[in-house]
């Protein structure tokens, strides 16, 4: 991963769709559930963690299926079942302050975790459809394709997404804001925002969570890379002492009374992904 605090970070580094650009790295496979590929040209290959993703390149995923991305600029793709992703373009010149990624959606759906980075003036992170373009700035969102119908469906998850339709890419947008909705229909614009119970958000959430979360996730609260992690760097598991002539616990121990409550999802996907170095120097993104 680049780290923007260091002097090759400094330097502009363009990846875009062509072949100059097929041999840049743009991401990494972070996880994978059920079936995932990789297309490069006319050849796809399974998805598996650590694989890298190049600029042009189509991310597919079966039924059941699941795949979690993060890319170079620290934002986190995750695409649910029968979903398929193709990463066109991100230019990152952090000197310059100037952030762009964009990738289309052409079925299925995906949840964006976009990097506190494209809270910058010259950022832009979008995200387009056959019928709509999403357009954020450090945000998270969710983006619906069905091609069948021709519908697109926008769900703010926290902060705010632009939303146009292909029609008008710079007027008649509308802005979705935390739990809300807009759709935009073949040959329309998006619909007046409205606001989605519950239960209706949850279910947007779950399509798109990973089956060993155990509840309801947030983007980044797992860490898919630990696999990645070597076994030195790794934290060990210290059992606890129990039985005559134990010490007495310290601090909270789960189960105890006065255990602290589970942070919040809400609160968690809040949070931008830390990044973190290791031993070997190479960087990853705790979520």
């Amino acid at each position: 991963m680049i780290r923007f605090g260091s002097a090759p970070a400094c330097a502009l580094v363009m990846l875009l769709v062509g072949a100059a650009a097929g041999a840049q790295e743009i991401g990494t496979v972070a996880e994978v559930e059920g079936t995932a590929e990789i297309g490069r040209a006319s050849t796809w290959t399974p998805a598996q963690a650590a694989a890298t993703i190049y600029a042009g390149e189509q991310l597919r995923t079966g039924r059941p299926g699941r795949m979690r991305v993060v890319l170079q600029d620290e934002s986190v793709l995750n695409l649910g079942d029968d979903s398929h992703v193709i990463v066109d373009e991100q230019v990152l010149d952090p000197e310059r302050g100037v952030f762009r990624s964009s990738m289309r959606l052409t079925r299925g759906k995906v949840r964006a975790l976009v990097s506190p980075n494209y809270q910058r003036g010259q950022a832009i992170f979008n995200i387009e459809t056959a019928t709509a373009v999403s357009s954020v700035r450090g945000t998270e969102f969710i983006v619906v394709a069905d091609p069948v119908v021709e519908l697109t469906e926008v769900v703010g998850v926290t902060d705010t997404v632009e939303v146009h339709s292909v029609l008008d890419r710079r007027g008649r947008g509308v802005f979705v804001t935390a739990h809300e909705v807009t759709t935009v229909p073949r040959g329309k614009f998006p619909t007046q925002p409205r606001y989605l119970d519950e239960p209706t958000f949850r279910q947007y959430m779950a399509e798109l969570e990973f089956a060993g979360a155990g509840r309801a996730e947030s983007l980044i609260g797992a860490k898919p890379l630990i696999a990645n992690v070597p076994p030195e760097d790794r934290a060990v598991a210290v059992p606890i002492p129990s039985g005559p002539g134990a010490p007495e616990p310290r601090g909270i121990v789960p189960g105890m009374p006065g255990e602290l409550p589970q942070p919040d999802v809400a609160d968690l996907i809040k949070q931008p992904p830390a990044v973190l170095q290791n031993a070997s120097g190479n960087l990853g993104i705790q979520f």
